[in-house]
């Protein structure tokens, strides 16, 4: 592969990591612990020895997701700049949305730390709208784009629920 092309994939998943963060991970739950306050709705005791194991593994393993889109997949996690690779290796050897579970991770996480049900609410609500609004589109478009290599990694490789071995192409 070529080094200038990785690099640049690389640099564009980072500023795709900062923009996404800054909005879902920061500006987001803000604004609903936000409103959360001045409606008063009641809070529950924040845990950030619980938060923040769960905070740190679903960023460690978006990160790890992200990356690897970036290099094995040679693209970016990004829709207008998808990786021109099936990628079948790092995380995704064992499950097929390791990128969405790590940052739904992150917001549960962060709900947590906050106290509030709703933020944890707004993780459920984002997991929904990715998984019945994104998913079916994003997998359409991989089977279109890699044929029987994306058919094949998807009959051995579940969405959400992990394999205990990695996968591998046959």
């Amino acid at each position: 592969m070529n080094t200038k092309r990785m690099l640049l994939d690389v640099i564009k998943t980072t500023v795709f990591l900062i923009a996404l963060w800054s909005i879902v991970l920061f500006a987001l739950p803000i604004g609903i612990s936000i409103v959360e306050i001045e409606v008063g709705i009641q809070r529950f005791p924040p845990k950030p020895l619980l938060a923040g194991p769960l905070l740190l593994l679903g960023t460690l393993l978006a990160l790890w997701a992200a990356f690897t889109l970036a290099l094995s997949g040679q693209g970016t996690p990004l829709a207008v700049d998808p990786p021109r690779a099936l990628a079948i290796t790092g995380p995704y050897a064992y499950v097929r949305h390791p990128f969405v579970i790590g940052v739904v991770a992150q917001i549960v996480a962060l709900g947590i730390t906050l106290g509030s049900i709703p933020v944890i609410g707004y993780a459920a609500v984002s997991l929904i709208v990715w998984y019945y609004g994104i998913r079916p589109r994003e997998e359409r478009t991989l089977e279109e784009r890699f044929g029987p290599d994306a058919r094949a990694y998807f009959q051995h490789v579940r969405g959400f629920r992990p394999r205990l071995t990695p996968y591998r192409r046959t």
